[in-house]
């Protein structure tokens, strides 16, 4: 039985084995088949077109918002997505140590104003005296030196009111430092805007030194732009004033008209894609500013589209030398 095991069975199952074996290797070797778009991108309807890729933004671009001083954040006002006016307060920070120093300054004002007025009445008395001492006709009822003292004295407390006034100056600027100051730690909008991020929590230390992110990004109201990269081998064929038209990527049932706003003529490195700070980007674009002038397209800040452009023919030109 053994013997039969090894001269009929154990051969067939290698032969099994070499079999598959093959199979597997034959099936590996082909290619594979190309995966599937989920969506037709859109097409052009130019005759004569460039394309690139589109960055939603808001009219003006987008500003980080960061805070003047360093310090705790004891309130947030705001949330993504939410208008707000010009100086409508975002954040706050904690601000006892300096609401104490306005305060002090405050008690300072009162008490620098109640000096004025202590020395502007003692001035009108010696005042008083100098024109009744003045007013003496008999001079035997009143000495020289006596009148001249009355005098010094008017001079003496017109000094002091002086002095007092120029107290009251002071500690109203210094009131209105210790006031300036207090209103810094609360962050406020800078103009009419949409709240686009919110990067900032209660009880977390903002600093105001750079940051990577910042605490609040705010993008102005208005219909959104898109800043449509073009590779610079088409930059000469880009011209003001042409229309365009943009794809949202996934569905290119949804599109919207596009309206020239401004070139921004200087060639920059194309955008990195991932973020990071260690990829190459060799490609360099001509910045196309585009207003989308459809209301009711579903689009995001900060989303990519496909865009197209209006452009010149693809013929190439000779360059004049000046020459006849």
């Amino acid at each position: 039985m053994i013997r039969i095991v090894k001269t009929l069975i154990l051969p067939g199952l290698a032969v099994v084995g070499l079999f598959l074996a093959g199979a597997v290797v034959i099936g590996t070797g082909r290619a594979a088949p190309p995966a599937q778009p989920v969506s037709e991108p859109g097409a052009s309807p130019f005759t004569s077109y460039v394309s690139g890729s589109g960055l939603t933004e808001t009219p003006g671009r987008t500003i980080g918002i960061a805070a003047f001083s360093s310090g705790v954040v004891t309130e947030v006002a705001v949330t993504a997505g939410q208008r707000v006016p010009k100086d409508a307060p975002l954040f706050r920070l904690d601000d006892r140590t300096e609401r104490s120093a306005r305060d002090q300054r405050r008690a300072e004002l009162v008490s620098a104003r109640a000096q004025v007025t202590e020395a502007a009445a003692q001035l009108d008395d010696y005042r008083a005296q100098l024109r009744f001492a003045e007013a003496v006709t008999d001079r035997r009822a009143i000495s020289a030196e006596d009148l001249s003292k009355r005098r010094l004295a008017v001079r003496l407390y017109e000094a002091k009111l002086a002095t007092a006034q120029a107290s009251v100056g002071s500690a109203e600027a210094q009131l209105a430092q210790a006031e300036a100051t207090l209103d810094r730690l609360i962050v406020r909008a800078p103009f009419d805007a949409t709240v686009l991020q919110v990067n900032v929590r209660v009880g977390e230390y903002a600093s105001a030194a750079a940051l990577s992110t910042a605490l609040v990004v705010l993008g102005r109201q208005g219909k959104l732009q898109v800043r449509v990269e073009i590779d610079e081998n088409d930059a000469w064929r880009v011209r003001p004033g042409k229309p365009g038209r943009a794809y949202l990527r996934g569905n290119a049932g949804l599109f919207s008209p596009l309206r020239f706003v401004r070139i921004e003529p200087y060639v920059v490195p194309k955008s990195s894609l991932t973020g990071s700070s260690s990829e190459r980007v060799d490609t360099r674009v001509l910045q196309v500013v585009m207003e989308v002038e459809a209301e009711d397209l579903p689009l995001f800040v900060g989303q990519i589209l496909d865009v197209f452009i209006e452009a010149e023919p693809l013929t190439l030109k000779a360059a004049s030398t000046g020459t006849p």
